[in-house]
């Protein structure tokens, strides 16, 4: 430990980082957000990460500071940190410290799915193929990334076929088994869109449909459900009420 502090006193940002890892594993969080700090303000983008999830979480800290958590996430995305740019996308999700912006959420988990979060990657594909708002614009891959559907894979699909190239595209990215693209994925959203699934938010609806016959929210215009009745229990006892607002969407810029 006096070794790191010396390293760390001639400003070694990597040094910096372990003490705060130290305190950490110590359960010490507050001298361990005091280091993370000093680390991430040294440009140390892991450190940038850490930072941002203390001030989310609220360890170490007085209390939660999501708007500055959104900032120490989105300089350690744009340091290619896949995790902060997830975690990001989950802030514009539900307005967590930023304003909602299901445009930003996009793009920032595309973020995610370019710099290895597998997660992100069959999200994306997910909700490209469902069309789900700014998805297809935002997960779109031209002729430069190299990828093109596999013969066969389009029969069936009612999904134009540069936008289900982009869903294999991303499949392929998420997959973690070594194969090209997961084809038992790529059918079930096929059986989804055709058969019909439980698209009501409502953990207790168990009503089968298609996505286009269940109700959107018309505030946060994300959560679907398949009538009023699930609508109102979900908003007490499913939390929704906590979670609803208003989407700026107007905004074009993804800073």
């Amino acid at each position: 430990m006096a070794l790191l502090e010396k390293a760390a006193g001639q400003g070694q940002a990597c040094a910096m980082d372990a003490l705060g890892d130290l305190h950490y594993g110590r359960k010490e969080f507050e001298q361990g957000v005091e280091w993370t700090t000093k680390a991430a303000e040294a440009g140390l983008p892991r450190a940038m990460f850490n930072l941002g999830l203390s001030l989310d979480t609220g360890q170490g800290v007085a209390a939660p500071d999501y708007p500055a958590a959104a900032v120490w996430y989105r300089r350690a995305a744009d340091a290619a940190i896949g995790e902060a740019a997830q975690n990001l996308s989950t802030m514009y999700t539900f307005g967590r410290g930023v304003t909602r912006s299901k445009r930003r959420a996009m793009h920032w988990m595309r973020k995610a799915a370019e710099n290895g979060r597998h997660e992100a990657s069959m999200t994306l594909a997910a909700f490209m193929y469902m069309d789900m708002p700014y998805a297809r614009e935002v997960g779109h891959v031209g002729e430069a990334a190299g990828v093109a559907t596999p013969s066969g894979v389009r029969e069936g699909h009612d999904v134009p076929p540069d936008v289900l190239t982009g869903v294999v595209y991303w499949l392929q990215k998420g997959c973690v088994t070594g194969q090209y693209y997961s084809s038992d994925t790529l059918d079930g959203y096929r059986r989804r869109a055709l058969e019909g699934a439980m698209y009501c938010r409502n953990d207790r609806c168990e009503v089968v449909g298609q996505l286009k016959d269940f109700k959107v929210c018309p505030q946060c215009k994300i959560a679907r459900y398949c009538g009023d009745a699930c609508q109102k229990q979900d908003w007490t006892a499913g939390g929704h009420k906590g979670l609803c607002g208003k989407f700026e969407d107007q905004c074009t810029d993804v800073s």
